[in-house]
Parts: C-alpha cells; structure tokens; sequence
C-alpha cells in the first residue's frame, strides 16, 4: 500500500507525508494514529508499534497505558533522554 493509498484509507486524516514521517522514524508513531492506521493495514496497533504481538494494550494496565501515551505524547527530545535514561536502544 502506497502512503497516499494509507492517506486515503484513513479518510485522510494523516497526510502521505505525515504517514511517511512515522515510517521513517521521523515522528513517534502516537497511540490514536497507530489505533487509526492499523485498520486499512489490516494489522494491530502493537505491531505498528513494534510491541509484542501476543500482549495488547488493552491488556496493560492503566498506568502502563499512561506511561505509553506520555512517552508517545513527548517532544522527540524528552523521548531520546528517556530512552537514554532506560539505556533503550532505537
């Protein structure tokens, strides 16, 4: 599927160039978008955020869950001395 044909599958609420931007690890990929992008690729929201397929979110605790949409929610800058706080590699 081509990032246009996405844009369009998503009743073009994310531009191509928005979609592309999470695709090459330009933007964190947020909860709502990967909730709302996993539909027309007929995939979970997990994968998209490269969880593991067998624990859902809907199976985290809340405050797993959060956590998760803070850090998704944080300037790119917050995120990366997170993940250097965590010693997280990309």
């Amino acid at each position: 599927m081509s990032l246009k044909e996405l844009s369009d599958a998503s009743g073009a609420l994310y531009s191509p160039s928005r979609i592309g931007n999470y695709e090459q690890g330009i933007r964190m990929l947020p909860l709502e978008v990967a909730n709302a992008l996993a539909i027309p690729l007929e995939c979970s929201a997990t994968y998209l955020l490269c969880y593991d397929e067998n624990e859902t979110i809907s199976n985290m605790s809340p405050a797993q869950q959060e956590l998760l949409k803070a850090y998704m929610d944080a300037p790119a800058s917050l995120q990366e001395g997170v993940r250097r706080l965590l010693n997280v590699k990309d």
